[in-house]
């Protein structure tokens, strides 16, 4: 009877498993995904979605949302297919509340930004479905395209 034999992960598995077990643990509700349907650098496209965040936790929790980070919207994004049809897939985690208001919101705030954009919203049905998604395209060269708020505090490392 024959043994059977393992084969050893590649990097990029070991990055992308890892990534996955961490936004499986992150325990996210919500799974956006953001099209840009025009040409922009990654840079841009960072800045435009994190300006999306701010102004989201400012509907939701008011002007004063920069002074309360325990109570902002936080997210796992990746930055997929820069040089063809760039668009991100976040994992976001929020109150109930804030779900509850996020699609009636994020529309008109996205289009602001990006006139051409749209999103598909979900909700989070199968956590580790939704990380391997998310981690399609990532390895660990393209590492820079992972996003986290300024304000979320990351005790995780993983090594790109």
């Amino acid at each position: 009877m024959a043994q059977a034999t393992s084969i050893p992960l590649t990097r990029a598995e070991k990055y992308r498993a890892e990534c996955v077990r961490w936004m499986t643990d992150f325990k996210p509700n919500l799974f956006v995904t953001f099209a840009i349907n025009r040409w922009v650098s990654m840079d841009e496209a960072q800045r435009t979605f994190e300006e999306f965040h701010q102004r989201l936790d400012r509907k939701l929790l008011g002007r004063s949302y920069f002074d309360r980070p325990g109570d902002r919207t936080v997210y796992i994004a990746a930055i997929e297919k820069p040089d063809t049809n760039i668009h991100i897939h976040a994992l976001f985690r929020m109150t109930t509340e804030q779900a509850a208001r996020f699609e009636d919101v994020a529309h008109g705030l996205w289009t602001k930004l990006i006139a051409a954009g749209n999103l598909d919203i979900q909700p989070v049905r199968h956590t580790e479905g939704a990380a391997r998604y998310v981690t399609k395209a990532l390895r660990p060269e393209t590492s820079d395209r992972l996003l986290t708020p300024p304000h979320m505090e990351t005790t995780t490392k993983i090594a790109a």
